[in-house]
This record gives structure tokens, C-alpha cells and sequence, in this order.
């Protein structure tokens, strides 16, 4: 890891304020689909364990993200209600029908199933008011039958807090030691930012680990890895669209930065940390 590069880009993301780093999840594809549920569903604890459920099965798309919760959108707006745990069930079985879900499509079942067959929805639907956050990413990856660190369990954890964010106007309390969920684009931007030279995501995710606990220290507030990534994970698919061309990435980038809030200058200094070593 290049501590240099870990802390130049921590600097530039701690130039946004804590509010500044927080807006970004307001631009998650997840947010404005979760805004629709709410508003169309009653149940607020359907909604979050249709989410939660839906979040295990974002890899491998057919697409990108956006397709995938705009897909989820199109499949809920066939049922009229949203208030039993089969009710869930049937709409994440006709959601796996989506084209955006048609890589791995047997996995992705498979993966549900196991999911209902141990019980899981019943369990969030029974204890999650009163369970700890922790708790829930403990029995979601066991009924899963997999790593908490696993990368869909630890984004499926990313979009329960935001589902809560949306709903009460605050974010869960997760451990301090929450990795950040690492797929292609949180790998693409430790390399584009300098952060490590190899892409193995054990390497990688200590590299944001460090960016977090620097960014950290220096607000004077614990910062969550799962807001870093919503930062980390826009900047990563927007530099993808734009390989190998910096100007035109950091040009994109600055944009979307605008667009989420940032002022120019912020947006700025954010763009050329994150594409330092492009």
C-alpha cells in the first residue's frame, strides 16, 4: 500500500465534510428505488427485507446496477401489496426472470432459496427492530452460508442502512471494522488513486480501511467504509466509461461531483486524487 497515495486521497475526500461525503448515497441506484417502494408499500419492513434480499443478488449483471434496481422497480409495480414474507418471495422470483439477471441465473436461485430455507425472512421480519445491525449481518451471511466479509453480504448491508437512512432519516450503527464491499469498481479506483499495485480484494480493501481510519481521524467522527463507498464505487464506474482517457475522466468526474453537491473546487481536487495514477 502507498501510504503517500492513502493519504492524499483521503485528504481530498475529507475536504467534502462529513455532509459532503454523506450525499453521495442520495446517488446510490438503490436510493431512489427504495424512495418509490416506500411511498408505493405500507410495510416499511417489507421493503427493507425485499431490498436486503434483492442487494445478495447484484453481481454478475446483465448490465449495470441501474438496470438492476430500475428492473426491481418494473417487478414491484405488478403487486398491489408488499406485506408477507411470500409476498417477497414472489416478487424476487419474478425479478430473477429480469434480463439484467440473466448471468448465473441458476446461482442467483439457488442462492435465494437457501436464503428462505433457512429462514431468514421470517427471522428479519420477527427480530429486526430489535436486533443490533451487526446481528443482522451475522445471520444474513449464515443463512447465505458464507463469509461476513463476502462482498454481496457486506453490499446487502450497504443497502439495509440506506433503506434505514431513507425510512427514519438516520444511518445504522455497523461495527467500526465494516469492510467496504469490494467489486470492480472499488478495485479499479485503489489502482486509478494509487492506493495499492496489486488488485487482490484482501490487499485492496486494507487500502481503503486506511483511507477510512485517516479520514476519520482527521473529521474527528467515525466514517463509515459503506459511505466512503458510495464515493468510491460512482467514481469507479464513471473512470471505467472513460479508460484510458484521465482528461475525460476527470471531466466526467467533476460533473457527477457537481451533480451530487460538491463544489467545483472540492469536486476538483476529488477527481485528480482518484485518477493520480491513471
Amino acid at each position: 500500500m502507498n501510504e503517500t497515495r492513502i493519504y492524499s486521497v483521503a485528504e481530498a475526500i475529507v475536504a467534502l465534510g462529513y455532509d459532503g461525503i454523506a450525499a453521495f448515497d442520495r446517488a446510490e441506484p438503490e436510493y431512489e428505488t427504495l424512495q418509490t417502494l416506500y411511498d408505493r408499500f405500507d410495510s416499511a419492513e417489507h421493503v427493507k427485507l425485499l431490498a436486503l434480499c434483492a442487494a445478495t443478488q447484484d453481481y454478475q449483471l446483465n448490465g449495470d446496477a441501474q438496470a438492476f434496481w430500475r428492473a426491481l422497480d418494473r417487478t414491484v409495480r405488478e403487486y398491489e401489496t408488499l406485506d408477507s414474507a411470500q409476498t417477497v418471495r414472489d416478487v424476487l422470483g419474478d425479478f430473477m426472470a429480469a434480463d439484467v439477471n440473466a448471468r448465473l441465473n441458476d446461482q442467483k436461485r439457488d442462492r435465494l432459496i437457501r436464503l428462505f430455507e433457512n429462514g431468514f425472512d421470517e427471522w428479519f421480519l420477527d427480530t429486526h427492530e430489535s436486533a443490533a445491525p451487526i446481528e443482522v449481518w451475522e445471520r444474513l451471511a449464515a443463512d447465505m452460508e458464507t463469509r461476513k466479509r463476502a462482498k454481496t453480504v457486506v453490499f446487502a448491508m450497504k443497502v439495509y442502512d440506506i433503506a434505514h437512512l431513507v425510512r427514519h432519516g438516520e444511518y445504522l450503527e455497523f461495527p467500526s471494522d465494516i469492510p467496504i464491499p469490494c467489486d470492480l469498481q472499488v478495485e479499479r479506483v485503489a489502482q486509478t488513486a494509487g492506493l495499492t499495485e496489486r488488485d487482490d480484494a484482501e490487499t485492496v480493501m486494507g487500502g481503503w480501511a486506511h483511507v477510512m481510519e485517516t479520514i476519520s481521524a482527521r473529521l474527528g467522527r467515525h466514517v463509515s467504509l459503506l459511505r466512503i463507498d458510495s464515493i468510491v464505487w460512482q467514481a469507479g464506474q464513471i473512470i471505467g466509461n472513460h479508460e484510458p482517457n484521465r482528461t475525460s475522466a476527470r471531466e466526467a468526474l467533476v460533473d457527477h461531483f457537481e451533480h451530487v453537491g460538491i463544489p467545483a473546487d472540492d469536486a476538483d481536487y476529488l477527481a485528480r486524487e482518484l485518477t493520480a495514477e491513471m
